[in-house]
């Protein structure tokens, strides 16, 4: 079928512009494309699912094994006429040199996609080349083209284009001039998709129609066969917490929980919605800090949350929404309560606190792999950790999470489908 990735030389380079573009000027103009991104990112998925119309997919072959990324990108690939996915930093960039693990290319290679390179072209001309020679050269899946970005005038892109025709076979895609920033961003990174208006996306899409060669990108095609969904009948409900305050989700474990027998029902916890009739309560990441003072006054929710835990059924929650379980949350504003399920508090800092790929382990279960980001810290914590976290990339040592009765919940985010799976961690406990 048709498809792609849009990757880039380096973090910062203007993929996520051009691949949310792509992907709006592809939906409006009637094509049901499927969005993909690489690596563990949440915030760039929520913009390619509102920019394509259709839930984004992450490609992790860092949490994931190969067969169970080629899984994910299948079943979201059901239905589609074309795929679009982002990659992750430099195409390169993974956890490990040896065969660039983790990164773009890895992914890439593992699907068979083309890939289309994305460069910032920024106080540079004829060395753009080197660069993508070398790129090409590294490379064991096809280079398709190259769109040059920061373009700063007529002779720069004229420079640019003469050294690549000269030096390389890659074909130039588009030539973006130089623009101004489209989207504010913040400690975790762009705004989301909850905080801009579809204004946002045309303006990318425009962008797109105007010096990118759609034409020759929806030629590219990729050699995969997709699958529908494989759910069981669901007999049960979780209950996901979906609001401005809580949105950073895997979509493909929402597909674990089906599979699972689970409905899913998203609730705002904003709205002091009550989680009343769940037989399981699921709080993803997301911005807690920023509503504090509102989420303090959810009473209803925070106290339907709490019983629900109490009464023995399990819940998960991941770094934002294990803030919401504490005692509370310290902010520039002052001290905001919580559900107070956790004895700890959080408190934001000024740093990032942690990022990256981590291993969790304990004396029954090793080897479940997550991702960490975040800029709080807990203090005043009197539980026992659940979890010892050994970055990958350095082995730094730390610990994370609490687990009472079937309420889990720590700073790492998990794929559903890794193996060990926390779901079984929480729904195999008993419950005391």
């Amino acid at each position: 079928m048709k498809g792609f990735m849009i990757a880039a030389d380096r973090s910062g380079s203007g993929k996520t512009t051009v691949t949310t573009g792509i992907l709006r000027e592809l939906a409006r103009t009637g094509q049901n494309v499927a969005p993909f991104k690489c690596g563990p990112d949440y915030i760039d998925t929520l913009h390619h699912s509102r920019a394509a119309g259709r839930p984004a997919h992450n490609l992790d072959t860092v949490m994931l094994s190969e067969d169970q990324v080629r899984e994910v990108f299948r079943v979201g690939a059901f239905g589609a006429d074309i795929c679009v996915a982002e990659g992750v930093m430099g195409f390169f960039d993974g956890i490990r040199p040896d065969g660039f693990y983790g990164s773009s290319h890895h992914v890439a290679s593992v699907i068979g996609m083309p890939v289309v390179l994305v460069m910032n072209c920024a106080s540079t001309s004829y060395s753009v080349a080197a660069t993508l020679r070398g790129f090409q050269v590294m490379s064991d899946v096809p280079v398709a083209g190259v769109i040059l970005n920061n373009v700063a005038s007529g002779n720069h892109e004229k420079l640019l284009k003469e050294a690549i025709r000269m030096h390389t076979d890659i074909p130039v895609l588009g030539c973006v001039p130089r623009q101004g920033e489209l989207i504010g961003s913040r400690h975790l990174g762009i705004k989301t998709a909850f905080e801009v208006d579809n204004r946002y996306m045309d303006r990318c899409a425009d962008l797109v129609c105007e010096y990118i060669d759609m034409n020759r990108l929806k030629e590219l095609t990729v050699d995969v066969v997709p699958i529908e969904k494989d759910v069981q009948a669901q007999d049960k409900v979780c209950y996901v917490a979906y609001d401005k305050a809580f949105n950073f989700y895997y979509e493909a474990n929402f597909y674990e929980l089906q599979k699972r027998g689970y409905s899913i029902k998203k609730f705002s916890p904003l709205a002091d919605e009550r989680v009343d009739g769940a037989d399981m309560v699921y709080l993803g990441g997301g911005y807690p800090e920023l509503y504090a003072e509102e989420l303090a006054k959810c009473t209803g929710f925070l106290r339907s949350v709490s019983d629900f835990s109490e009464s023995g059924k399990p819940v998960l929650a991941e770094c934002g929404g294990m803030m919401a379980l504490t005692k509370g949350i310290h902010t520039e504003s002052g001290f905001c309560e919580m559900a107070g399920i956790f004895d700890a508090e959080c408190r934001m800092m000024d740093k990032r606190q942690a990022l990256g790929y981590v291993c969790a382990f304990n004396n029954d279960y090793e080897g479940l792999v997550g991702h960490e980001f975040h800029y709080s810290k807990l203090e005043n914590v009197n539980e026992n950790y659940f979890f010892n976290l050994e970055k990958l990339t350095n082995k730094k040592l730390t610990q994370d999470g609490f687990l009472k009765g079937k309420t889990y919940g720590g700073y790492a985010h998990f794929h559903f489908m890794s193996d060990p799976t926390i779901l079984d961690i929480i729904m195999e406990r008993q419950h005391g």
